[in-house]
């Protein structure tokens, strides 16, 4: 759904130059900024955290359904009818309580662990945001599309904000990894969506280095020779 949204609003940004023939537009990787965020990884960590305390709680009921459908297993033969139903109702009922309870917890939507990541990611996503707006009102920018929400198949890098946006965290009270971020090293953003930054310094083949530094040598040399000539 979020795919079509954004190939809609690109599609009339594209195709309606009437209207938006003025408007200044620019785009963002808004997964890679959270993942920028330094207290974005105390959250994974908490996450995590619960994660493996709600799987070993499963591990723990399933041995114990493993246990029961072995003892079943072994005492088969002597158990009476009533008491094999038993048995397996036991069972039965162990196995509906180890779905119930993955389904609570770990369910994509619903589930305990989806809520409490978004509770504790809320605060930074707002913030985010702000950061963002901040961005949009000082660069005059009218739209920014956020591509890890769509799909874009082919996107000029140099409408590309997202390093302008994490200089912005500070100013919206977060902490990034890394004061030096480089769209270079960025590897989750599309082919063609990362913006060109230019960063002041010259890049200088090391070859060419060598190559001027034995000519001055040589000028030096001559320049040796010619004054014990004098």
């Amino acid at each position: 759904m979020k795919k079509i949204i954004f190939i809609f609003l690109c599609g009339i940004v594209l195709y309606c130059p009437n209207t938006y023939a003025q408007n200044k537009i620019a785009y963002i990787d808004f997964q890679y900024i959270i993942s920028q965020v330094r207290s974005a990884e105390d959250v994974q960590v908490e996450i995590q955290k619960l994660a493996s305390d709600w799987t070993n709680e499963i591990v723990a009921m399933t041995d114990t359904l493993t246990s029961l459908e072995k003892d079943i297993e072994t005492v088969s033969l002597t158990l009476s009818k009533s008491g094999r139903e038993i048995l397996e109702k036991r069972i039965s009922d162990k196995r509906q309580k180890i779905a119930a309870f993955q389904e609570q917890k770990f369910s994509p939507v619903t589930g305990e662990l989806y809520k409490k990541q978004q509770e504790l990611l809320q605060p930074l996503i707002d913030r985010v945001r702000r950061a963002i707006d901040n961005v949009r009102l000082r660069e005059k920018i009218d739209v920014i599309f956020d591509v890890s929400a769509g799909n874009p198949v082919s996107i000029d890098k140099k409408y590309d904000v997202t390093v302008l946006v994490i200089d912005e965290l500070g100013a919206v009270g977060l902490t990034v990894k890394e004061q030096a971020v480089s769209t270079e090293s960025r590897t989750n953003i599309p082919s063609g969506g990362q913006r060109e930054i230019q960063s002041g310094t010259r890049k200088v083949q090391p070859g060419k280095v060598e190559e001027k530094g034995k000519t001055q040598q040589i000028d030096e040399a001559n320049k040796q020779e010619k004054i014990e000539d004098k």
